[in-house]
């Protein structure tokens, strides 16, 4: 599920700093959202005066009460995800392209189960995190290998997953292919490049329960992004796994194209 995990003191620390709207525009959350949590957690928010009087005076902020005895971490759900939930009550552009191309029975839509069959670029990428394994300075050519980051447990699936999107790309007639940034790039017919690339989520450790970060890991979940300037859209694991939406994707790439 696509949010993002808080601590007390760190959402006590952040609507102290800025104002809420700000904090929910950088976080891609809502406002309700940050306002629900800081209430659940006890932790005391400023006026609307607060923001528009002398800066010296916004150095006065309450303590963070400390008869808080729940739960240090929270979860706001993003606003993409929380999008991916609704369902719409009539039919859009992406929705009937999307059903066209599911429609479409010569679609590969289906992920492979092995990489017996694997496009070029695919073996490569395989063959180079195969040789990092056992030689960790082994280095990389970014315009022979795909811009994965992922866990070496999922790289599998993730090879898997791009195969299958690469061959869904050249079959609706457009090119695959590594841009001079060494980033993965899908060329279409009218000369626009959109950039695209998957990666695993990672999740922050915090050190005793403070705001020091400890160190990342891999959750499992991925995330695949499609991009064209400030113009992105990316799709998470959720309740549904991005196997699932390929046709979902490729449709939101050719209307993003055709919009330039």
């Amino acid at each position: 599920m696509d949010k993002i995990t808080f601590t007390r003191s760190e959402l006590y620390g952040l609507v102290w700093k800025f104002p809420i709207p700000q904090i929910a525009k950088h976080y891609e959350v809502s406002s309700m959202g940050i306002k629900n949590a800081c209430e659940k957690m006890k932790i005391p928010l400023p006026k609307s005066r607060h923001w528009v009087g002398p800066e010296y005076k916004r150095k006065i902020i309450p303590q963070l009460p400390l008869d808080f005895d729940g739960n240090n971490e929270i979860a706001i759900f993003k606003k993409t995800y929380e999008m991916q939930l609704r369902v719409p009550s009539k039919s859009t552009p992406l929705l009937d392209l999307t059903q066209s191309i599911k429609n479409d029975s010569q679609a590969p839509l289906t992920i492979d189960v092995k990489l017996d069959k694997s496009i070029d670029i695919i073996t490569t990428t395989k063959e180079y995190w195969e040789s990092k394994i056992l030689n960790d300075d082994v280095l990389a050519d970014k315009l022979e290998i795909l811009d994965l980051s992922v866990s070496v447990e999922n790289l599998n699936r993730a090879l898997l997953f791009m195969n299958a999107f690469i061959k869904l790309v050249r079959y609706r007639g457009h090119e695959f292919r590594k841009g001079l940034d060494g980033l993965d790039t899908v060329v279409f017919k009218n000369g626009i490049e959109i950039k695209v690339d998957l990666r695993e989520a990672q999740k922050r450790l915090i050190k005793n329960g403070l705001r020091e970060t400890w160190g990342y890991f891999f959750t499992g979940d991925f995330i695949f992004r499609i991009s064209r300037g400030s113009n992105k859209k990316e799709w998470r694991d959720g309740k549904i796994k991005l196997e699932n939406n390929l046709a979902l994707i490729m449709a939101k790439l050719e209307l993003m194209a055709a919009e330039d």
